[in-house]
């Protein structure tokens, strides 16, 4: 097998950054969505934003289920992927280049969310402002959903590793958090993936500055944000396994929902 000597950044290649994090059931997170929407949404939703969108894992899903589709991210790269694979679906979706922590959108939503722990903030101060710009662009009565980013099981920090296989190909990855300021929270996030596709293996690596939140200080911030009402957190995607029930963690759900 033949190795490539110089990695590339992860996030500037869509196609492997999906097939990295495609262990996902996207129909059954979808259906989640649905039932919050019903349960807990007071009005009806048919504009969607998926805030830090990446390559855009739900947009047909949602597209196939009569949803209008806005997908927002800071890389054009992953952006350019999402319309390229709605262009080729026969579907129209619109995107917005923007930093999550602080953006304007020309139109309002009726349903936001982010997934897989993709608000980028380094500072409580980057959460409150990104409050206030999904604030800005959902309706009253519509619902932010969270996935993952608040740090529930914090007594266990560290990494992970998966494997992915597709159409012949293999994908090694890891996740790994590292702490580099325990008294602000501060983490570096490291994923790398190792591609090995037709003989030749290609190691692909994001690095990213984050913050840890916990719980209670993420309920003080929302408070202290004023635009939306938390609604409560469930665990793996099931309304029947509300957190403060559970001893384990797997994709912890926030709901909050527009005032």
């Amino acid at each position: 097998m033949v190795k490539s000597e110089e990695p590339l950044d992860l996030y500037d290649n869509p196609f492997y950054y999906e097939v990295a994090f495609s262990f996902r059931d996207i129909k059954r997170e979808v259906n989640f969505f649905e039932l919050c929407i019903r349960k807990f949404s007071k009005i009806k939703v048919k504009k969607v934003i998926d805030i830090g969108c990446g390559p855009s894992p739900y947009m047909l899903e949602l597209a196939k289920r009569g949803y209008a589709f806005t997908g927002l991210d800071l890389s054009k790269a992953m952006l350019d992927y999402s319309l390229e694979k709605a262009k080729k679906a026969g579907t129209k979706i619109k995107t917005i280049h923007a930093d999550m922590r602080n953006f304007k959108a020309k139109e309002k939503f009726d349903f936001a969310f982010v997934m897989l722990s993709s608000i980028e903030i380094e500072s409580n101060s980057d959460f409150l402002s990104h409050l206030n710009s999904v604030a800005s662009c959902l309706r009253s009565g519509g619902l932010y959903l969270i996935d993952a980013a608040i740090s529930f099981d914090w007594t266990r920090q560290g990494g992970e590793s998966w494997t992915i296989i597709k159409d012949g190909m293999t994908v090694n990855v890891s996740y790994e958090a590292v702490p580099i300021n325990y008294v602000e929270q501060k983490i570096i996030e490291k994923i790398t993936a190792e591609v090995i596709e037709n003989g030749k293996a290609q190691i692909l690596k994001l690095e990213k500055a984050g913050k840890l939140m916990f719980p209670q200080e993420f309920l003080e911030l929302v408070e202290k944000n004023g635009k939306f009402e938390f609604v409560g957190w469930y665990n793996n995607f099931d309304l029947t396994q509300p957190l403060e029930k559970a001893t384990k963690f797997n994709r912890p759900m926030t709901i909050l929902r527009r005032k």
